[in-house]
């Protein structure tokens, strides 16, 4: 195990695990490429052309976009889980992922003329004003245990309603809009990239900025004040990062669960809790097992494609059962 005094190590095993697995997805397919039709592919020579549109056109746009959507949603796990002092807390269990896959398939349905990232967004925002509205109490404290259960209910209801806005539409767009829902980057083109690759490149650094004030959050509220810390700043701030993440993710791949939850507790195992190493490693870490994942999705029943929800499912539900176990034993 690597501890938190070698940082420099992991993100390099981290880097290199990575760069493997993007070379590996672009090699590896329906129509697999060898080591010279790769590097022709890469180098665009002419007599490798159908490996170079492999490459170029399918295969090096959705293994990047994978990274990018497995770094966005490591690092909104995190952050939520800061947010309510609750392991078991994650985009997605705040309802943030079904207000913006609402909002989303809602426009599609309806024909909208709205850039699908904008309305994923704006359905992230209310969805998570409802929770966060409804959880508060008197004055500026908000309880953790209240926020999980207002957002699995208003969840439940976006999902609800989600499924009505498909029923609405066209069945023959009903099996592409499902396997939307359950996460998938099959199609992905290079302009889908650009939302999301901004959007890191600029909240990722802020927050490892400002990481002191997400430790102090961990303190406790009223221990964080007396530490000269403003708690509806920080709130706001982490919750527009929440919102911004997880729903120009939710745009580009659909709903790609359970990994916000499963990422951050193998980096605090790996690299501890303070925020300043805790991020950059959740986000390195979050790419790589997307990478991976969508790798295996699409090579292991080739040319049917896993949606992305079913081995991360898989992966995450021994972890959080043995949380929760954990949880109720600390209980008692």
């Amino acid at each position: 195990m690597i501890g938190p005094d070698k940082p420099l190590a992991t993100y390099g095993v981290g880097l290199v695990t990575l760069l493997c697995l993007l070379l590996a997805s672009l090699s590896w397919g329906a129509l697999s490429l060898d080591m010279t039709q790769l590097l022709g592919g890469l180098q665009r020579q002419p007599e490798q052309a159908l490996a170079q549109a492999i490459i170029w056109e399918m295969r090096l746009p959705r293994a990047l976009l994978a990274a990018l959507v497995g770094a966005a949603l490591a690092v909104a796990g995190v952050l939520s889980q800061t947010l309510v002092r609750n392991p078991l807390a994650d985009p997605y269990l705040l309802g943030i992922a079904n207000g913006a896959s609402f909002f989303a398939v809602a426009g599609l349905t309806l024909g909208l003329a709205v850039p699908q990232p904008l309305l994923a967004l704006l359905g992230a925002g209310v969805t998570f004003a409802l929770v966060m509205m409804t959880a508060q109490q008197k004055g500026l404290r908000l309880a953790p245990f209240a926020l999980i259960l207002c957002g699995v209910t208003i969840s439940a209801l976006g999902s609800s309603l989600t499924t009505l806005m498909m029923l609405m539409g066209d069945e023959r767009a009903l099996s592409q809009i499902l396997h939307w829902l359950m996460g998938s980057l099959a199609g992905t083109e290079w302009p889908e990239l650009v939302p999301l690759a901004i959007a890191l490149a600029i909240v990722l650094p802020l927050l490892i900025r400002h990481s002191h004030e997400w430790d102090r959050l961990l303190l406790g509220e009223d221990k964080a004040q007396s530490l000269g810390l403003s708690l509806v700043t920080t709130r706001r701030l982490l919750a527009l990062a929440i919102l911004v993440l997880t729903a120009l993710a939710v745009a580009s791949a659909g709903v790609v669960g359970f990994l916000g939850l499963l990422v951050p507790h193998l980096c605090r195992m790996l690299m501890g809790a303070g925020h300043r190493i805790l991020l950059p490693t959740a986000a390195l870490t979050g790419a790589v097992l997307c990478v991976a994942v969508d790798l295996l999705c699409r090579t292991v029943l080739a040319p049917t494609e896993i949606p992305l929800s079913i081995p991360l499912a898989i992966l995450t539900a021994p972890m959080l059962l043995s949380l929760i176990r954990r949880q109720a034993n600390a209980v008692h």
